[in-house]
């Protein structure tokens, strides 16, 4: 049986347990946001790397690995609410056994209903001015 004292210290502790989970950023992307985001932006650069070198893009994509996030906050980003989120992953080519290991600065921006995002990027870091990409919708 419960003492009085053992139920007000399992009590404290379920308010307490509750409110840590609760204390972490409201709408904030999930980590398979992020994920879907850091492929997309490792795409979009092969894209345009190929395009100035002037050589194919190649068919098969580097894996992604170890995405370790260091910072997130809310920004305003021409007038609208984003997430800008701070990082490092490795990646691998196929069939490389080399890792490099990465940084990261990812722009999101929720879509108006909460159940979608998109991946922000500067047209030219030396203009202001953003594109964006849908993400791709989670698979399963």
């Amino acid at each position: 049986m419960l003492t009085l004292q053992a139920l007000g210290r399992l009590l404290t502790a379920l308010l307490l347990a509750v409110l840590l989970v609760a204390c972490g950023p409201v709408g904030q992307p999930p980590r398979s946001t992020l994920l879907r985001a850091l492929d997309l932006q490792v795409q979009l650069t092969r894209q345009e790397l190929s395009e100035v070198l002037a050589i194919p893009t190649p068919a098969e994509s580097p894996s992604l690995s170890r995405v370790r996030l260091d910072s997130q906050r809310r920004e305003l980003v021409e007038g609208r609410q984003v997430w800008h989120l701070r990082g490092r992953f490795d990646w691998r080519l196929a069939g490389e056994p080399l890792r490099a290991d990465t940084s990261f600065d990812v722009w999101l921006l929720p879509g108006e209903r909460g159940q979608s995002w998109r991946l922000l990027r500067r047209d030219d870091p030396d203009r202001p001015g953003w594109r964006s990409w849908p993400l791709p919708l989670p698979v399963g």
